[in-house]
């Protein structure tokens, strides 16, 4: 997206709201769509009487403290979305979002440009529904895993890691190509997909503070990258309160694998099969959660830097409660690599866990959040605080603080080491 695109959709999305048309009343709540069961008529007819048609705009700026003061954030953001029926049983989403990246921003910067601007399709798909059968085709995002947090089964979907640990990892998904149907009943519901051309994790460019050191910079690289399918499917059941699902799935890894060869580099992706189990089973306000992937052919480098594949089962558990309107959960995510081999790069068994507390205040105006998050075998916690508050239906500001401390030079966090971080964002939605 040009720098000059994007200002010409400010400008006419600020000229809307200021002229205004009662067409297109945009305060009321989103009656999302949900992927559990389809629309039914009277559904349908309460979507009907708002507008269909949302956006957003927001501009924040962060600081990066704990030495000079230096600014790393300056940005402004654009979302449209829509979401409405085209028939009593056809309903159609688009989410997508455009950021410009002011001459401050890291993004910017890296490229040594005054303006940078790049977008995302979240989701754009069309979904028709058949009594208890619903087919979803376009850009989406499938979500298997109940542990917050947790990619122990939640690994379909690649995402965004330029800025990973400062954006919330619902909003760093990136939607694919991919047709999905699901059926519902009283005890039992399914779903499975079909993704003919699977995407790959968008990573920090090479210059960017937050890309991983590269030993190999300079030699020639060579991109043989798998375009195989991806395919799975989820079977759920209810057991009194308790539900429980099993899903197998072929997929390809959202972050490639790199070997050294005598021709220099070489980009691989090795196909790979996920077993898996979710787990809830709720007690009172507290929700126990389970997540168990089983994933073959797992690439890792030696200290050679060649490539060997090995299974991996990963085991996270979770909880989540409400205490007197207080929200809190927790989880704890293990990976053990089978079959360990001296002479690997990393470690046998890794992990990381996450803690979080949020809190509504003056009338639910105002939402605090706390954060942790850190590596079960590795020197890396990361802290953040966060301070929301909505002026009325349209304003919203925030401010975040992130408190980074990463030691372990193997960590994959090891480019935030040292990272403390003031956030401010304004807000407002049409």
């Amino acid at each position: 997206m040009k720098p000059w695109t994007f200002c010409v959709l400010l400008l006419g999305l600020f000229s809307q709201a200021a002229f205004g048309e009662e067409a297109f009343d945009l305060l009321s709540d989103d009656d999302d769509f949900s992927f559990e069961a389809p629309a039914s008529q009277a559904e349908t007819a309460q979507t009907v009487e708002h507008s269909p048609l949302k956006y957003s705009l927001d501009h924040s700026a962060s600081v990066r403290l704990g030495g000079p003061a230096e600014m790393v954030n300056h940005r402004s953001g654009l979302n449209l979305e829509y979401a409405g029926p085209l028939s009593e049983s056809t309903y159609t989403k688009v989410d997508v979002t455009g950021s410009l990246y002011w001459s401050q921003d890291h993004q910017a910067k890296t490229k040594k440009k005054q303006f940078d601007a790049d977008g995302l399709i979240r989701e754009a798909w069309v979904q028709k529904s058949d009594g208890q059968l619903s087919y979803k085709l376009g850009f989406q995002s499938i979500v298997w895993g109940d542990v917050e947090g947790s990619q122990a089964t939640d690994t379909l979907n690649p995402v965004d890691n330029r800025e990973f640990l400062f954006v919330d990892f619902e909003d760093v998904r990136i939607g694919q190509g991919t047709l999905s149907v699901a059926g519902f009943g009283d005890k039992f519901s399914f779903e499975a997909f079909v993704t003919p051309t699977p995407g790959y994790n968008k990573n920090p460019p090479t210059g960017s503070i937050y890309a991983p050191a590269n030993p190999f910079a300079g030699l020639p690289v060579r991109s043989d990258l798998p375009q195989e399918p991806e395919y799975g499917f989820r079977g759920k059941g209810k057991i009194g309160l308790a539900e429980a699902a099993l899903l197998l799935a072929k997929l390809t890894p959202n972050q490639s694998n790199f070997e050294l060869t005598s021709a220099g580099l070489l980009e691989t992706a090795a196909p790979f099969w996920l077993v898996g189990l979710n787990l809830n089973y709720p007690i009172g306000q507290t929700l126990l959660k389970a997540d168990v992937g089983y994933k073959t052919d797992q690439g890792i480098n030696n200290q050679t830097f060649g490539l060997v594949h090995k299974d991996r089962l990963d085991t996270a558990l979770g909880i989540e409660s409400t205490i007197e309107q207080h929200s809190i959960f927790a989880s704890v995510t293990v990976n053990n690599v089978m079959q360990w081999e001296p002479g690997l790069v990393g470690k046998p068994q890794s992990g990381y866990y996450n803690l979080g507390w949020s809190k509504a205040y003056l009338h639910d105006d105002l939402t605090l959040n706390l954060g942790g998050f850190g590596m079960l075998n590795a020197g890396g916690q990361i802290l953040n605080g966060q301070a929301q508050y909505q002026i009325n239906d349209q304003w919203q500001v925030s401010t975040a603080l992130f408190v980074i401390q990463v030691t372990d030079s193997d960590s994959p966090f090891y480019a935030f080491k040292d990272e403390h971080r003031l956030e401010c964002k304004a807000k407002v939605q049409f």
